[in-house]
């Protein structure tokens, strides 16, 4: 099966930046690609970088004749700067799925694009009729010009009144209550980014996170017809593969840190590290850390700039070619937990407490294969090699 290159987020590039650290660059860590099939229709809920990541996973599922930027419908908005920003998407690929991104944050909540805003959806509040039209494939954004070239490309035909998942990123955790027609919600854990200006709020992102992992662990599953509720909700562990990332990065420039990810709240152990930043020269930026988005240490403590790696472009977004693999396999995996089999999660077996712990089975295994830095097994890498996940019944 051809396989696209993994997608670049246009506005931030990473092409020139420097190559991986040594240990980041083992074969079978950030090298591969990956190639998806699936008929399930998903919906990406988040800010900018949910937006970055769903662009990921596009590029892992699109037809290897198709690209992101020629196949995916898009409506944009202005803010600030008046530069262009993405806040939804539609895209058609491959397996007769389909996938859809509503930008999420304080910028386009209700109130502000009332006031401020409008993103090219026919309304300036979101809403759940906006997610009917995605399914509905009616979307007003289809009717902006067509570009020769481009629009001819066939647009997603829509597989029935349901998303079969969201994925959701926080700040959209709010949104769970409001969006119907979802029988599956995976939940993106929390990363280190720019806006994590004190060790209190490296605490705080991590207590945030346990609460993730408890939503999930306390969701009741029950076998049920009733295609507008969410029968499960499962952990993508992307916090602690970048942080993984991150911590690995700043061993290599000279930072002394402990990379023994095995034990519990590593994270949290002499993380001081994650605050030694440029010099800040707006108040309206918060400058960047230095382990997460340089190649080499500064010479000098008072700088605004570095040889950038190709972790992060700017501290708060990622570099997709490098991370995007293995976020795209792990939401496959994550939905093969549940759908993949002969009956998937619609079997309605008498004891739901064995599906359950089949599934977290199947969740955990997902996340230390592909939400960490162990190498992917040298036979999944070959030519024509297919996997799926599937719950252990």
């Amino acid at each position: 099966m051809a396989v696209n290159p993994p997608g670049i987020y246009a506005p931030l590039s990473c092409e020139n930046n420097a190559d991986l650290t040594s240990t980041l660059a083992n074969e079978g860590v950030l090298d591969f690609k990956v190639s998806i099939s699936t008929d399930l229709n998903m919906i990406f809920i988040g800010d900018s970088i949910a937006s970055q990541l769903s662009q990921a996973f596009d590029s892992a599922a699109l037809e290897p004749h198709y690209d992101y930027l020629s196949n995916s419908i898009k409506g944009t908005f202005s803010y600030m700067n008046k530069k262009k920003h993405i806040c939804i998407t539609q895209s058609t690929i491959r397996g007769g799925g389909g996938t859809a991104y509503m930008r999420n944050n304080g910028i386009l909540s209700s109130n502000s694009m009332i006031r401020f805003h409008h993103c090219e959806h026919g309304s300036q509040a979101w809403g759940t009729d906006l997610v009917a039209s995605f399914l509905d494939n009616n979307h007003p954004v289809d009717e902006l010009p067509r570009r020769k070239g481009v629009d001819e490309q066939p647009r997603r035909k829509g597989g029935g009144r349901s998303f079969n998942a969201a994925i959701l990123k926080i700040p959209a955790l709010g949104w769970i209550k409001d969006i119907r027609s979802v029988t599956k919600e995976k939940i993106t854990t929390l990363t280190f980014s720019n806006n994590v200006k004190t060790l209190n709020d490296w605490v705080g992102i991590q207590r945030v996170n346990e609460m993730i992992r408890q939503i999930a662990r306390n969701w009741e599953f029950s076998p049920t017809n009733d295609l507008s509720s969410v029968r499960w909700v499962l952990v993508q562990e992307f916090g602690n593969f970048t942080n993984q990332m991150i911590w690995t990065n700043a061993k290599h420039i000279g930072y002394d840190v402990d990379l023994n990810f095995s034990v519990n709240g590593w994270e949290g152990v002499s993380a001081d590290f994650l605050l030694e930043r440029f010099k800040q020269v707006s108040k309206f930026q918060y400058p960047h850390s230095k382990p997460m988005v340089c190649a080499k240490m500064p010479n000098s403590t008072n700088v605004q700039s570095c040889v950038y790696n190709k972790i992060s472009p700017d501290g708060m977004h990622w570099c997709t070619p490098t991370l995007g693999p293995r976020y795209s396999a792990s939401v496959a995996c994550l939905l093969g937990c549940v759908y993949n089999g002969e009956l998937g999660y619609l079997s309605e077996r008498e004891n739901s407490n064995i599906m359950n712990e089949s599934v977290r089975a199947c969740e955990d295994e997902c996340n230390q294969r592909f939400m960490s830095l162990v190498p992917v097994d040298n036979d999944w890498i070959d030519d024509g090699v297919t996997i799926y996940s599937r719950p252990r019944f």
